[in-house]
């Protein structure tokens, strides 16, 4: 192999990977970001987060000793929401699903999402985890199965 063909090989092993390695390497920057800022509220209001996750739009905090739940939807201002699980009566996966039927026979979801309801008021927190309208939602299969992880999570968390 002559030495022009390494070079322009490399070239074009530059031009097409390092995009990839920078989108990686700045998504992991975004999410790093929105976890600290969930950590930091979570400190300001005296609490321990010993579950996180990062969905997209949405992070979660779970503090198992207090029983707490945070939810931080990151808009354009970043809105934080803290739900006491000692007041939460119902947890629940709700999905609303495309009218029809679709050739593989699959349910399509057209909205997804975690229902809490108080136990006082009957008042119901939703966090949603898919919209099909919505331009930053990945798969629904994906918000799907950590809707579930969420509403387990949770279940195992509601006081008694």
């Amino acid at each position: 192999m002559d030495t022009s063909s390494v070079i322009i090989g490399l070239f074009l092993f530059g031009l097409f990977f390092f995009p990839i390695i920078y989108a990686l390497i700045r998504q992991h920057a975004i999410e790093k970001k929105k976890n600290n800022l969930l950590f930091k509220y979570a400190g300001d209001n005296k609490l321990t987060l010993t579950e996180t996750e990062s969905i997209g739009h949405l992070n979660l905090g779970l503090d198992t000793q207090a029983k707490k739940l945070i939810i931080l939807e990151n808009k354009e201002k970043p809105e934080f929401e803290i739900i006491d699980l000692h007041q939460v009566g119902k947890v629940q996966v709700s999905k609303q699903l495309f009218p029809g039927k679709t050739k593989n026979k699959k349910e399509k979801i057209m909205h997804l999402r975690l229902e809490l309801e108080n136990k006082i008021d009957s008042k119901v927190t939703a966090i949603t985890f898919y919209d099909e309208d919505d331009a930053d939602s990945t798969d629904a299969e994906i918000r799907l199965h950590e809707a579930k992880k969420w509403d387990e999570l949770l279940h195992k968390n509601l006081a008694s």
